[in-house]
């Protein structure tokens, strides 16, 4: 079961940058590992030496970490009061929409209106494009071969979208006139607020029963 925990506590000012180094090597091995049973915070209280974390997770999920592990390890040694844990009730948060996400929705609407002005404006130079059925790389190419395709498209239907500062998946249904609704997912990588790699998958294969 998650539960939320609030952490405080002072470091004694030689320890300070260690202390912070060691914060941040926990925040590394969550950004390679991103495990989804974990939210994880720390802040440090202008120049007075005191951090406050806060974590939901489930039971055991930071402690696993052998970053975290390093963090604990010595942890007396470098505070002069606390730490001191609070367990608390989240009573609301918000999360902005990272930032990729809104560049590749409207990517892909546009795709859908065979707006082909607005797509080829969003790639960007060196946008690498595959798909099951070409790997293209530039903005020529990339906007010819999608052209090509989006005159046999009708329209799209976004179902969901989600990913982080740089990566999305949108998963959409694609309606066309000869293949029919196609359910399409689109892995995007954007830089600059514009496409730098489109990976497209859809399966028509029907299912046996």
């Amino acid at each position: 079961m998650d539960r939320t925990v609030v952490v405080r506590y002072r470091t004694r000012e030689d320890a300070r940058a260690e202390n912070r180094r060691l914060i941040e090597e926990v925040f590394a091995q969550l950004t390679r590992e991103q495990p989804a049973e974990v939210t994880y915070s720390a802040f440090e209280l202008g120049d007075s030496g005191q951090f406050v974390h806060t974590a939901t997770a489930a039971d055991g999920a930071l402690s696993q970490l052998d970053a975290f592990q390093r963090f604990q390890r010595d942890i007396g040694s470098r505070v002069v009061t606390g730490p001191e844990a609070e367990t608390a009730t989240v009573i609301g948060a918000y999360r902005p929409v990272p930032a990729s996400v809104p560049v590749a929705v409207a990517f892909v609407e546009a795709f859908g209106r065979r707006d082909l002005p607005t797509v080829t404006g969003m790639l960007h130079e060196d946008v690498v494009f595959d798909s099951p059925r070409t790997h293209l790389t530039g903005v020529a190419d990339v906007s010819a071969a999608i052209g090509e395709f989006a005159a046999a498209v009708t329209g799209v239907d976004v179902l969901d979208a989600f990913g982080d500062d740089d990566r999305a998946l949108v998963v959409y249904d694609m309606h066309t006139g000869p293949f029919g609704t196609l359910r399409t997912v689109d892995h995007i990588t954007v830089r600059g607020s514009r496409i730098a790699s489109d990976t497209v998958v859809f399966d028509t294969a029907r299912l046996p029963r």
